[in-house]
């Protein structure tokens, strides 16, 4: 890794210690841009952050690849310490922008927020680690975009219906904390 950046292994052991703790640092970083992203995509909405929004900035983040596959490593080394990667204060930034700007008197609970959060980045990752053999078996070419465009839809789809369900939907003025 370090002749990739053009630097040596005994600089990177330096400041990070342990490829562990390199990886773990890349991927704080590249999650506070992502939340930073949600965050601008909320503004871009007026305030409410769409299931079609949220899976845009999703599919953009994981269309890196060199992200997965570190994202996909750290996940199989849970030593690493990898669970506070900010997806606390993802659900936040979603359940006040949609606190903000619904006018309901019913809203989405946190636990449905959370659960659809869950449900988004679980379907999201893992097409992003197994679309192209699970196409190729499927006897679709995995570089057809149109593939990539029909799974995006129906997971929005489908997220935004659980999002919106009555039976998740808790009365305004109660804090689900």
């Amino acid at each position: 890794m370090a002749e990739a950046v053009g630097v040596t292994h005994g600089l990177v052991t330096h400041y990070f210690g342990t490829y562990g703790a390199l990886v773990r640092e890349v991927l704080r970083r590249e999650n506070a841009l992502l939340r930073e992203r949600v965050r601008d995509r909320i503004r871009a909405e007026a305030g409410l952050p769409t299931a079609k929004g949220m899976m845009s900035v999703l599919f953009d983040t994981l269309a890196d690849e060199r992200y997965v596959r570190l994202w996909a490593w750290a996940e199989l080394h849970a030593d690493l310490g990898m669970a506070d990667l900010g997806l606390r204060e993802l659900v936040d930034a979603m359940d006040q922008g949609i606190r903000a700007v619904l006018p309901w008197e019913e809203v989405p609970g946190r636990d449905r927020i959370e659960a659809v959060v869950l449900l988004g980045l679980s379907a999201a990752y893992g097409y992003a680690l197994g679309h192209r053999s699970w196409l190729s078996g499927l006897g679709h070419d995995p570089a057809d975009p149109g593939r990539d465009a029909a799974f995006r839809s129906g997971l929005t789809a489908v997220l935004a219906g659980h999002m919106t369900e009555a039976s998740g939907l808790v009365p305004r003025d109660k804090e689900e904390r």
